[in-house]
């Protein structure tokens, strides 16, 4: 390669270091400010969560393991609001079985953040730390973020594009609908979440208006495990989008430990229909859940992806300077 070319990758690798490091003080400045506590909780767990859709790295210690690399510090995160730190926030590296592409990588950076209040406090605080990084970085379309941004109720969305709401469908019902709708390559065998991830991404991502970020709150109970309940079939629960991007995801925590051991069984029952290892139960994490008082929200943000955004890139590896390759 062309001497001038390596120079012009590497400056252009330092822009993204620089803005990296500014990004990342900003957000600490935005929670410190506030009063949140930053905290680390421990990347290398005994027990993982038994999400259908996401799939830990596994590791062993010799001859001993299982154990596995976190995929995202939310478990012990609550731990310690159940000990008595009730505003805490932690940036740290997650790890996931995930294909190398555009969009997604196996190790990536998250933010998460935990405070007393509901998904629609913790909507108004995103907006303002994303308002905030925008203020660090200020990228060229600075146009694109102006506030307010759209609040999308997910099931009003749905009816407008289809006439129907999945929520209010069993498997067989959304799976006739969708089949009416004129959605291809789908099958009566389906799991009603498949069929809904699949009508969600035929209907609505990157299908929405995209002039500004916009949330969509409201999200079925099905798919968000850990969410309170907001009616029978959905949960107090939203998503951030920018540039068709999902870059936050909050809820209002589900904090009766009856119900979360009641959703990780389902859990696990789908992880067994899908030939995955089963996950045991934290029984500690639902003694801990029982000893919280009061409402609490919390947030996840991919900050890798929130850079690409601000920065204007396409491409994750864009923005990881040493992204692994295979």
């Amino acid at each position: 390669m062309q001497a001038a070319a390596v120079g012009r990758m590497e400056g252009q690798r330092m822009d993204t270091v620089v803005a990296r490091h500014r990004l990342l003080q900003a957000i600490r400045g935005f929670f410190l400010e506030r009063g949140y506590l930053e905290v680390e909780t421990p990347q290398l767990v005994r027990q993982a969560p038994p999400d259908p859709y996401i799939d830990p790295l596994e590791v062993h210690v010799g001859v001993e393991g299982p154990f596995f690399l976190h995929t995202s510090p939310e478990v012990g995160m609550k731990r310690l609001v159940a000990r008595g730190y009730p505003a805490i926030f932690q940036i740290c590296k997650v790890f996931r079985v995930e294909e190398l592409e555009e969009h997604h990588n196996v190790e990536f950076t998250m933010l998460e953040w935990y405070r007393r209040g509901t998904y629609l406090d913790a909507m108004t605080e995103t907006a303002e730390l994303i308002a905030r990084a925008v203020d660090a970085l200020e990228p060229a379309d600075d146009d694109y973020f102006r506030q307010p941004w759209p609040v999308h109720e997910l099931g009003p969305l749905f009816r407008e594009r289809t006439g129907f709401d999945p929520v209010d469908l069993d498997g067989q019902a959304l799976y006739t609908r969708m089949k009416e709708f004129g959605i291809q390559g789908i099958s009566p065998e389906e799991p009603w979440e498949d069929l809904f991830f699949r009508l969600l991404v035929h209907e609505l991502e990157g299908t929405l208006q995209d002039d500004s970020p916009y949330f969509i709150k409201d999200w079925p109970v099905a798919i968000s495990t850990m969410a309170k309940r907001k009616d029978s079939g959905r949960v107090e629960r939203f998503e951030l989008y920018m540039k068709q991007l999902e870059i936050a995801n909050g809820y209002t925590e589900l904090l009766d430990p009856t119900e979360q051991r009641s959703r990780f069984a389902s859990d696990n029952a789908r992880r067994q229909r899908l030939g995955k290892r089963t996950m045991p139960v934290d029984e500690s994490f639902l003694a801990d859940l029982s000893c919280i008082k009061g409402s609490y929200t919390g947030v996840s943000v991919g900050v890798d992806r929130l850079l690409m955004v601000l920065l204007g890139k396409i491409r994750i590896g864009e923005v990881l300077p040493l992204r692994l390759t295979v």
